[in-house]
């Protein structure tokens, strides 16, 4: 079996690696795709530079034998980047990679998404399902980026020559990393919009790796699923688990326009600590077998 990985210099793009070489085996070959190789490459992934956004990136696939599977983590989600750099790696680099894998037959394409793309509304049902309309809010540019994305695959998910696995995770606590969940709960006093308290999930690492070696272990999955963990609560009860303290504060001290008081680089929609926006995993239950009470859990 032959795996491409996209963005695989980045934290999680080298642990995947090694945790899908844990799961599948020596035999497996796993080749890391990005636009510089991390320092510490690990020895499970044969590392080639490439630039999902450029045309030169076709060579990688011609010069390689059948690629069975592509995992396509390559994006950009960089604090005040200007929309149109951000939309050209996260949304035509993916379109692009879709374009290629499928040129070159491969068999399945793995897209990692996020519970975001629901959007966070007041009128959410209780657990949203794959099939809910993305409403997202487009006026934010990584939110925008990633419901494009997602569409996009969804585009190509029909084709039967190619399975299309869009994985809808819901906000990732890493070690490492500098990603929204991190950069809300940076600091051990967490603030929190008074008179709202709306259920939260969040999902650790090693919750997330299963999901992504039980997608490649399974030819049939196709479209997309909700990746839930195992923590479902709300949203003080969620800074709690982490160690924090929740603050409620009045709106106006948290944000202005939509940046947060004291990160004004920052934009995001408030809406997410206010109204919930929490997915019902039971389809990647029933075909990914995806169990996220039976992973074990290194705690941060």
């Amino acid at each position: 079996m032959r795996i491409m990985i996209t963005g695989a210099s980045g934290y999680f793009g080298q642990l995947l690696a090694q945790r899908l070489r844990d799961d599948l085996g020596a035999d497996t070959e796993i080749i890391g795709i990005d636009i510089r190789e991390a320092g510490d490459t690990p020895q499970e992934m044969r590392f080639l530079e490439g630039d999902t956004r450029k045309k030169r990136i076709e060579d990688i696939f011609k010069v390689q034998d059948q690629i069975d599977t592509v995992i396509h983590l390559a994006r950009d989600a960089t604090p005040g980047l200007p929309s149109d750099k951000s939309m050209m790696t996260n949304v035509y680099g993916t379109a692009h990679m879709l374009e290629l894998a499928l040129k070159y037959k491969v068999k399945q394409f793995i897209f990692p998404s996020a519970s975001i793309v629901y959007g966070a509304h007041r009128d959410n049902p209780a657990l949203i399902h794959e099939c809910h309309p993305l409403l997202g809010n487009r006026d934010v540019a990584n939110i925008r980026d990633r419901v494009e994305a997602d569409m996009i695959c969804q585009s190509f998910s029909n084709n039967t020559r190619m399975k299309v696995v869009i994985l809808r995770i819901v906000p990732i606590w890493r070690a490492q990393g500098n990603g929204m969940l991190q950069r809300y709960m940076k600091h051990d006093l967490v603030p929190t919009l008074m008179g709202y308290d709306p259920m939260f999930q969040i999902i650790y690492e090693e919750e997330v790796l299963e999901a992504f070696s039980l997608t490649v272990r399974n030819p049939k999955a196709f479209g997309a699923y909700n990746i839930r963990g195992r923590v479902f609560m709300p949203l003080s009860k969620v800074i709690k688990e982490l160690g924090k303290t929740p603050v409620p504060l009045p709106e106006p001290l948290v944000h202005k326009k939509g940046r947060f008081r004291w990160s004004e680089n920052v934009r995001f929609d408030f809406n997410y600590l206010k109204y919930p926006f929490c997915v019902d995993g039971d389809r990647a239950r029933r075909e990914l077998k995806y169990r996220p009470e039976e992973i074990t859990i290194t705690r941060v």
